[in-house]
């Protein structure tokens, strides 16, 4: 068959009775050699069968490859990702001080789907600790979403972390209530369990609302800045800092797949 291929692609037999090689027989728009350079399954349009054809995590930089991965609902600002093994070097020395690249923790946010830390690698991440009863924390909400989404078209995301309920020490806090409330359009995390906010928290001591904001190289820039509106100034000053350079493969056929896909070349939203 190979010889019957190498003969037809220089003309010397006939069409009739020979197999043409498809360059793409999922219809994905990746051909098999680079499918085949990502380990991709050239015959499956949606290798890991989390609903997102192939081409599309490639060009939004989610992993088609890990069922886990996709496209969030909330279309947060996503950029590439190291691989494996160079992330692990990256964060060898990991901690909580500032100055320290962030240690990481996943959680889910209100739409059920799972947040890494990691993920969002080369944004300006503002980790904002509140509850439904504090006064400050209220009126910090009621202006955050809208400088949110002003600024993650450059990179920027805010997972806010909700501890407590209406009551104080109400450790039930209601998402829903607070998103309806406030129009929240980033993630935010029913963290009533303390699970990723006792990282922000100082040995002893616990005020809110608290801001800590991690920096495009996901070092700790800002570490427990208690009270008052979110530091914007500094989120400022961070975002127009140069997003790190990831190795990262994209086909030759980006530029068409972006156009046919209506994404915008390079964009981490989707």
């Amino acid at each position: 068959m190979r010889l019957t291929l190498c003969l037809l692609a220089i003309g010397l037999i006939p069409l009739t009775g020979c197999e043409v090689l498809d360059p793409d027989p999922d219809d994905d728009g990746l051909t098999t050699e680079f499918e085949e350079s990502i380990g991709t399954n050239p015959r499956l349009a949606d290798t890991d069968g989390d609903g997102f054809d192939d081409a599309l995590e490639v060009l939004t930089y989610f992993s088609p490859r890990n069922e886990e991965d996709y496209p969030y609902e909330g279309e947060y600002s996503r950029g590439p990702l190291m691989s494996s093994s160079d992330w692990d070097e990256y964060t060898a020395d990991d901690g909580w001080d500032q100055g320290d690249i962030s240690r990481g923790w996943k959680v889910e946010d209100q739409f059920g789907q799972e947040l890494k830390l990691k993920r969002f690698f080369g944004n300006v991440i503002l980790i904002d600790m509140s509850a439904e009863w504090c006064g400050p924390c209220r009126v910090a909400a009621e202006t955050l979403d809208e400088e949110y989404d002003d600024r993650k078209e450059d990179g920027f995301v805010v997972i806010q972390l909700l501890v407590d309920g209406l009551q104080m020490g109400d450790r039930n806090p209601d998402g829903e209530r607070w998103i309806n409330e406030f129009d929240i359009t980033f993630p935010l995390i029913e963290d009533g369990e303390f699970h990723a906010s006792q990282r922000y928290i100082p040995s002893g001591s616990f005020g809110i609302p608290n801001y800590t904001i991690i920096d495009r190289e996901y070092r700790i820039h800002t570490w427990y800045q208690s009270g008052g509106m979110p530091p914007l100034e500094v989120i400022d000053e961070l975002l127009e800092e140069d997003r790190p350079e990831v190795e990262y493969s994209l086909p030759d056929n980006a530029a068409e797949l972006y156009e046919s896909l209506g994404i915008e070349p390079g964009s981490w939203i989707y």
